[in-house]
């Protein structure tokens, strides 16, 4: 692992078929950026459980990483009904949050991107 990361905590992207604390998976994304093959999913998009209820991801990655106009979201990221995303299928590929870095909007559902940000993607890492 590169030095830089060892001084940080990387969180991972979660992506279609990711699973969550409640034994849902992510079923549906609104994105088509993809990564290993594997559609992202971002905030809006939408988990589904056994018996069939459904429940829509409420945060995820804030300023750090965004497609269009909503952040990625991340292992960790909750969903409308309380619920967590605790497993993802991706293989180490997220962002790093070194100690004492602040992210605007990071695992905040109440956050909303800029234009500006939004017009830029982000910051370019997704």
């Amino acid at each position: 692992m590169p030095e830089q990361q060892n001084n940080g905590k990387t969180c991972l992207f979660a992506a279609i078929g990711s699973r969550t604390g409640l034994g849902g998976r992510v079923t549906r994304v609104t994105t088509k950026a993809e990564y290993q093959g594997m559609a992202l999913a971002r905030v809006g998009g939408i988990n589904t459980y056994d018996d069939r209820s459904k429940a829509a991801i409420t945060n995820g990655t804030g300023l750090a990483a965004a497609r269009s106009d909503r952040p990625l979201a991340l292992v960790g990221s909750q969903l409308s009904n309380g619920d967590t995303i605790t497993e993802t299928l991706l293989d180490g590929w997220g962002i790093t949050v070194h100690e004492g870095e602040q992210i605007p909007g990071l695992f905040d559902a109440a956050y909303t991107l800029s234009l500006s940000a939004s017009a830029e993607g982000g910051n370019g890492h997704a």
